[in-house]
């Protein structure tokens, strides 16, 4: 297939609508926090044909309920439903797909956090890291001694007298 020739417009938010078959669930509240933080960066992709968004009907969702008026939009055209309908689920496909360097955004976090802001704008907050930090740490078994017989498995409380054996049955 050809590239498809795309035309970009500031639009009035009001004048297109979410595609009626997308089943995408998005996060609201997080693009909302991402487009108070960062403003759009990326414009939304809407067939000229129906007016219908088919990539970024939450950051329209989203917008909408900043209060816009306005959206930047790529306008491009479709053949017919089906052919909307393809491009609409290959883009919410394609970011399932997608997965990331775990070291890599573990630095990545890592020096943003030490900057004023922090992590303010990233939609990341210190569990994620944390988080990846722990999966990032291979484990290191040369730290366990090696089970022998000199391995002390009898135990006795010292409070009540208590006596459990640690060894194997």
């Amino acid at each position: 297939m050809e590239q498809r020739q795309i035309e970009f417009a500031t639009i009035d938010i009001g004048t297109i609508e979410p595609h009626p078959k997308n089943v995408r669930q998005g996060d609201i509240g997080a693009i909302s926090e991402s487009l108070k933080a960062h403003g759009q960066y990326k414009p939304i992709v809407v067939d000229r044909r129906t007016n219908q968004i088919l990539a970024g009907n939450h950051t329209w969702r989203a917008a909408k309920s900043l209060g816009w008026s306005q959206i930047a939009v790529g306008f491009i055209e479709t053949k017919d439903d089906d052919d909307a309908t393809r491009i609409l689920l290959a883009d919410n496909r394609t970011t399932d797909l997608a997965s990331y360097d775990d070291a890599g955004l573990a630095g990545l976090l890592k020096e943003l956090i030490a900057s004023d802001d922090g992590l303010e704008g990233t939609l990341f907050n210190d569990e994620d890291l944390n988080e990846l930090l722990v999966d990032a740490q291979p484990l290191d078994f040369t730290e366990f001694p090696i089970v022998d017989e000199n391995i002390k498995t009898e135990h006795k409380c010292p409070k009540c007298d208590y006596e459990w054996s640690g060894k194997q049955k």
